[in-house]
């Protein structure tokens, strides 16, 4: 497990390296909950928006081993790239559709025998919806994700996203 830990951390690393030269980056990420099984996790994201309306990023969401029956444990980690595109509701409050692909890794043990590990991976489709409040550089979200594939699933993640700017485009803006 600790291998997958390093590579979505290497992940996330290798987009903000990419996205650093971009004008607008969004960074954040909070609690998420896996609804089938009810298993708490972090989520962790880094979003690029050419305009006010639209932006896409990659996003990890890792769920830590926990019981989910008498005998077995589970353990997830979610690898996204997303894309949103943002309605306005009021000046500060903004809802949107949320479409992108998936990349889910599931580990499952034994508790009485930590050894003894089953995995399963695959690819999916995400959908679902958010909604963020604008606090200037700050927003706090709120978010349904579903995911279509092998690995069906859904979640609810909330946070708080920062809002970055690199320094192209501040000199740009003067």
């Amino acid at each position: 497990m600790q291998g997958y830990l390093k590579y979505s951390f290497l992940f996330l690393c290798f987009a903000f390296e990419i996205a650093s030269a971009q004008e607008v980056l969004v960074v954040g990420g909070g609690p998420s909950i896996e609804l089938e099984n009810s298993l708490y996790g972090i989520n962790g994201r880094l979003f690029y928006g050419p305009n006010e309306r639209f932006c896409f990023g990659p996003e990890v969401t890792y769920f830590p081993y926990q019981e989910i029956d008498e005998e077995n444990e589970l353990s997830v980690i979610d690898l996204n790239v997303n894309a949103h595109y943002f309605f306005e509701l009021a000046p500060e409050l903004e809802i949107y559709p949320l479409t992108g692909v998936n990349f889910t890794i599931e580990q499952e043990r034994l508790l009485a025998n930590d050894d003894e590990v089953e995995e399963e991976s695959d690819f999916g489709i995400n959908y679902g919806i958010g909604i963020h409040y604008n606090f200037g550089k700050l927003y706090v979200f709120s978010e349904f994700k579903g995911i279509l594939g092998k690995l069906n699933d859904e979640f609810i993640t909330v946070g708080v996203l920062f809002s970055l700017k690199s320094h192209a485009k501040e000199e740009h803006a003067e």
